[in-house]
């Protein structure tokens, strides 16, 4: 087999069952994974527009309406005119969607523990540096950097 074909295989096979993971780690909370990415990019970013949070997720194409819409029904995410503009429309946590997105990120938590305890010492270094190069050639380096950012902005808040 082609390297660079075995290559996307590999990535292909290794996102799906990431996205399975999650899935499965949320699910006890109500949620997918999808749902809790739009969860916990909201509580790091927001208040945030519809627009600004599909320029943050990959899933769901720039277009996370209907993703939206099940969140603010299940009472977890308010949409409310923006401070600057009433036009434009914002959207944050609710106070049950602040709680929740802790357990998102305990969940979060055991799944990395699991993911480090699967590679072990391996140095992720030399991969990173190849996807990163990668990424560059496709439409989601700069959202990879902004919530690189954002996951790093939180991290220093909560220490």
């Amino acid at each position: 087999m082609d390297p660079l074909f075995e290559l996307g295989l590999l990535i292909k096979a290794g996102q799906r069952d990431f996205e399975r993971r999650a899935n499965e780690a949320m699910r006890p909370l109500g949620l997918t994974g999808a749902q809790a990415d739009a969860i916990t990019v909201i509580g790091q970013a927001g208040p945030l527009s519809l627009k600004e949070l599909g320029e943050l997720l990959i899933a769901e194409a720039g277009h996370p309406s209907r993703l939206v819409d099940r969140l603010v029904d299940a009472g977890l995410v308010e949409r409310r005119p923006a401070e600057d503009d009433r036009r434009r429309i914002v959207l944050s946590l609710t106070a049950r969607g602040r709680r929740l997105e802790k357990r998102i990120q305990a969940a979060r938590e055991e799944q990395l523990e699991l993911g480090h305890a699967l590679i072990g010492e391996r140095d992720l270094e030399p991969a990173l540096e190849l996807l990163r190069d990668l990424a560059q050639f496709s439409p989601y380096e700069e959202l990879i950097n902004r919530r690189r950012e954002l996951y790093e902005g939180q991290r220093a808040r909560t220490g």
